[in-house]
């Protein structure tokens, strides 16, 4: 795993606890609905490819 990859994945934990949040951290993970699920999913896909975005802006091409 990249050093941005890494980064990404920190800045995606911050968006998903804030989604648990909404859900309830007590909920189990079998009681949660297929809303929540793909809630989350999509909070996962759509946090992970805007950090991804945001960091190779950030970067020189190096060619």
């Amino acid at each position: 795993m990249t050093e941005e990859e890494q980064v990404a994945i920190a800045q995606v934990m911050k968006r998903l606890g804030t989604a648990m949040d909404e859900i309830g951290w007590q909920t189990r993970l079998c009681d949660l609905s297929q809303a929540d699920v793909t809630f989350l999913i999509a909070e996962i896909l759509e946090g992970y490819g805007s950090a991804m975005s945001r960091l190779a802006k950030s970067q020189e091409v190096p060619f």
